[in-house]
């Protein structure tokens, strides 16, 4: 809607949030890159505008607990740069760093990312390889959603009306290992046409434990549970990872759109597993 005078509304907490969207649907503004996109398109309904922007209690990257506390206001920059998650979290850090361009990264946040939904978005796959769990408040109630639930169908969420992304909370695994990785048309710049984030912990050679999830072939982003059963408890050699590689194809669930075919997106999650696992060097001969 164009020229379109919104209701512009800036609360002094987190708390005052749910009275000032009062039931009704709104847009929030965190880092604006998703308003800025809606409105260069076009696309701009007739909503109030929430400016939660300046709201200190949403922001903070601090360990404690056995747990990585991100405020939902953390820019792509501030998280890949942070020296906790870049030694316990390099996949978030990995996605964080090539997400979009240097301006976009130091305005687009973790929490519009998580809002946002997309099927493509660049850090849900490492929050949900990573075990990350979304904090959410409405008014003075917070909940933890794991993030692999929390996206229900592109672009659409576990949040209620007026409960807004308070943060995330990441466990630490000591000695576990974690990378991302993506394909777009213009690397960085791009949005994904294929990701892949991987986490896992090794007991001597043997992968103990393993998670694995993929971004942007499917309607959400998603674990590859088959994959992960191929990898849990073997050590891993170049057959293994060639099998683990085909079985990953299976689960990948894409479509043909203007950015990619269904079938080089398939072929790329294979593709995309191998280099994250060679490239920390974890196979045996």
């Amino acid at each position: 809607m164009e020229n379109m005078l919104m209701d512009y509304l800036r609360p002094d907490k987190v708390g005052d949030i749910a009275r000032l969207a009062d039931g009704r649907g709104v847009y929030y503004l965190a880092g604006g890159t998703d308003i800025m996109v809606l409105k260069k398109e076009n696309l701009l309904e007739d909503k109030p505008l929430i400016d939660i922007s300046s709201l200190q209690e949403l922001k903070g990257i601090e360990e404690r607990d056995a747990s990585i506390y991100i405020g939902a206001l953390e820019t792509m920059t501030s998280i890949a740069k942070n020296p906790i998650l870049q030694e316990k979290a390099t996949a978030l850090v990995d996605a964080a760093s090539i997400m979009g361009s240097p301006i976009i990264r130091n305005l687009a946040t973790i929490g519009g990312n998580l809002a946002n939904s997309s099927p493509a978005a660049d850090l849900i796959p490492p929050l949900i390889a990573l075990s990350g769990q979304v904090i959410v408040q409405k008014a003075d109630r917070t909940r933890e959603i794991p993030a692999e639930s929390f996206c229900t169908s592109a672009g659409s969420n576990l949040l209620d009306n007026g409960e807004i992304v308070r943060g995330v909370r990441i466990p630490v695994q000591e000695n576990s290992f974690s990378g991302f990785m993506k394909l777009g048309p213009r690397a960085a710049l791009a949005i994904s046409k294929v990701s892949v984030a991987v986490w896992w912990f090794l007991n001597g050679e043997e992968i103990y434990d393993i998670k694995i999830a993929m971004g942007a072939v499917g309607p959400i982003c998603f674990r590859a549970k088959f994959t992960e059963k191929i990898l849990k408890g073997r050590v891993l050699s170049p057959d293994i990872l060639e099998e683990a590689a085909e079985m990953i194809e299976t689960e990948a669930r894409p479509i043909d759109d203007f950015r990619s075919t269904a079938d080089y997106r398939r072929k790329m999650t294979g593709v995309l597993l191998k280099r994250i696992l060679n490239k920390n060097e974890i196979i045996s001969e």
